[in-house]
């Protein structure tokens, strides 16, 4: 053994502190987004990039061309927390530098990287879409097989005296691993909060000039709006006088509809008991009251609602957050289109979806919907989305939004239901209403 107790200590101690040290300069000084850091020049490709040369600058020589280091730690974290392009550029760097180094172990390092970037490129999206817990077990599993792979050619070579030490290094490794996804997870938990609070301080602010102004502007609006229908109804008007008083009526009606949407999102929550809701009659009256809108346009309505779905909630709230999604996908298809409504009960969920074959949205936009401020229509104030995201949250329900450019966009509403109380017979048969407009 080439290398004293000491000095092995020295240095696994010495990677430990360079993994640990890198990442959490990461967490307390860098606040990069998720989106950001897939990008090949992002600060996360940076840490990573410095960890590695300096991890592998200077490894533990167990024996002359057998070389150990925690290279795989920014390696694994490139793929779990940023891009695949980053990631496989910081594999390409890895193998080329353990290229320079020489040894015999340069064989077995290609293989398993080899296989492990495969696996990850193929299943990168699903592993990201898990939670921690799942994470570290299919981690885990990855990491314990490449130390296999490792023991196995240790042993092929008759390299009996490293199998204890090669099993004690992978072991800290593996725990190192473990306390940085801590870390990281724990970051991208900061960022989504710190977003939750800078949102909630922009609705904080909406409502106190809400409260402050709209009350005062209403006023006025009120007075000239109905100055204005008086004018109207006189007999010598001209053509272009008419014209006029339908554009100014109509933009008022707009500033109208815009402080309304204002008031109700700085309305404070009221302790008002929700009572039971019944989801196929409100579906059936909103899409009733969306028909008539939707003749205008050319667009037909199908609807494909259960019987007897029932929930808690505020019957003109939650009437008022269907209005807004409806509205949204009559004017997101404009004119010649369909507007699928569909509702079903599973278990203890209810599923409402709103389909549209309009205009759609990008992934940049999708990611925004629902914040203060952002819409995606000219005229819009981004509000009535927000308050519709509230009042769902309210009811312990959540939004989901699917969405391809120049192909449609689906909202999915998901409620919790509300058990029957009245008795069903057994041989009644399963009712679905399906109706078109």
């Amino acid at each position: 053994m080439g290398t004293s107790v000491f000095q092995l200590i020295e240095h696994i101690s010495y990677q430990i502190l360079i993994v640990l040290l890198s990442f959490i300069i990461y967490h307390l000084f860098i606040r990069e987004e998720k989106q950001d850091r897939e990008k090949i020049f992002s600060k996360f490709m940076f840490i990573s990039l410095i960890s590695l040369i300096l991890i592998m600058a200077h490894p533990i020589e167990f024996s002359e061309g057998y070389l150990y280091d925690f290279r795989v730690i920014p390696v694994l974290f490139m793929f779990l927390y940023g891009g695949v392009r980053p990631a496989l550029l910081l594999v390409v760097i890895m193998i080329s530098y353990r290229c320079l180094l020489g040894g015999s172990g340069i064989f077995i390092t290609i293989f398993n990287y080899t296989i492990a970037t495969g696996i990850f490129f193929l299943l990168k999206r699903k592993i990201e879409l898990l939670a921690l817990k799942q994470k570290i077990v299919i981690i885990s599993i990855l990491y314990w097989l490449i130390t296999l792979s490792r023991s196995i050619f240790l042993l092929s070579v008759d390299k009996f005296e490293q199998f204890s030490f090669q099993l004690l290094f992978s072991f800290l490794s593996w725990i190192t691993l473990i306390i940085l996804m801590f870390i990281i997870d724990n970051l991208d938990k900061q960022i989504i909060f710190y977003q939750h609070i800078k949102n909630a301080e922009r609705l904080n602010l909406v409502s106190q000039i809400a409260a402050s102004v709209a009350h005062e502007v209403r006023n006025p609006m009120t007075s000239i709006k109905g100055f204005l229908q008086l004018i109207k109804e006189d007999q010598n008007l001209t053509t272009r006088q008419e014209k006029y008083l339908d554009i100014s009526l109509s933009e008022l009606q707009r500033a109208e509809d815009v402080i309304h949407d204002y008031l109700s999102l700085a309305k404070p929550t009221t302790p008002e008991v929700m009572t039971e809701l019944n989801v196929t009659a409100e579906l059936h009256s909103m899409i009733d009251i969306m028909s008539s809108y939707t003749n205008t346009r050319n667009i037909s309505i199908e609807a494909s609602i259960e019987q007897g779905i029932l929930t808690k909630g505020k019957k003109n709230e939650f009437k008022q957050a269907l209005l807004n999604i409806m509205k949204n996908s009559v004017e997101a298809i404009n004119t010649n289109g369909t507007l699928s409504v569909s509702a079903s009960q599973h278990q203890q969920k209810i599923l409402i979806e709103i389909k549209d074959n309009g205009v759609g949205m990008t992934k940049k936009q999708l990611e925004k919907l629902g914040a203060p401020y952002y819409s995606t229509k000219d005229k819009g104030t981004g509000v009535g989305l927000t308050i519709t995201y509230k009042i769902i949250r309210d009811m312990k329900g959540k939004i989901s939004v699917e969405s391809e450019a120049d192909v449609g966009t689906t909202f999915s509403i998901e409620l919790p239901s509300l058990e029957r109380t009245e008795t069903v017979s057994i041989d009644q048969p399963f009712v679905r209403k399906e109706i078109s407009y």
